[in-house]
């Protein structure tokens, strides 16, 4: 399999190039077009989570105990002393960083499920879902946000079968196919469940019209034509001249 520092890499350079296309279009601002490129990023590391070892999976519960702590604290932040408040962040935390995350992981085997194409599909969904119905933006941008995540989520899958690939001795390694896999015979339940959970996160999700217009305008396609190679010298307008 591909390391850690690979699957960065090459999720940064498939997303930078997908916030780059969209950034020709000036459709949308500076800020959305970053919040693109991190989460597909984020998506590029998100199969790592089923791995006990992994520096994503600490992250996240790291990240997910403290801000259930701080929602804690907010609720009962007029009921409770300085010192009760302390201690119930402390304890949820810790609930969640060792006593969750245990658990998680002993359900769990990495290169397992959530190494697969239908994961790939509800960490899409999910994301659209959590965009448009929580943070209530756009619909148009909530499926672009799950698409960066999908297309992250993707390049992590597609290095992990390039890896699988030993072209110095010319042979498959035993882990070839393991990571583009539509499901696990090995754990039927767990492979209908997370089809049954992809399919309510498409329930949930907001229509996609104005998404699939977007992506299959043909104009979108000619200006994408028109502005990939330079039409006179390579790099002839310098920094100067932008001033």
């Amino acid at each position: 399999m591909a390391d850690f520092n690979t699957h960065i890499v090459g999720a940064a350079a498939v997303s930078g190039t997908g916030t780059t296309m969209l950034m020709m279009t000036h459709t949308f601002p500076s800020q959305a077009l970053a919040g693109f490129f991190i989460l597909g990023v984020i998506g590029g590391i998100l199969p790592d989570i089923d791995s006990e070892s992994s520096v994503p999976i600490r992250w996240a519960f790291n990240g997910l105990g403290i801000i259930t702590g701080f929602f804690l604290v907010l609720y009962f932040g007029a009921h409770y002393s300085l010192v009760e408040l302390v201690l119930l962040w402390g304890a949820s935390f810790v609930f969640i960083r060792y006593g969750v995350f245990s658990l998680f992981t002993k359900l769990t085997v990495h290169r397992g499920l959530v190494h697969s194409i239908p994961a790939a599909l509800f960490f899409f969904l999910g994301t659209v879902v959590l965009a448009a119905r929580v943070f209530e933006v756009a619909v148009l941008t909530a499926w672009l946000c799950g698409a960066f995540v999908l297309l992250g989520f993707l390049t992590h899958l597609i290095l992990d079968e390039l890896y699988s690939v030993d072209l110095k001795g010319v042979r498959i390694k035993r882990s070839f196919g393991t990571a583009l896999s539509l499901g696990s015979f090995r754990t039927p339940l767990k492979t209908v469940l997370l089809y049954l959970l992809t399919g309510a996160m498409y329930y949930l999700a907001p229509p996609a019209d104005s998404f699939l217009a977007f992506i299959f305008n043909s104009r979108l396609h000619q200006l994408l034509v028109e502005r990939l190679l330079p039409k006179a010298e390579w790099f002839s307008v310098s920094a100067i001249d932008l001033f």
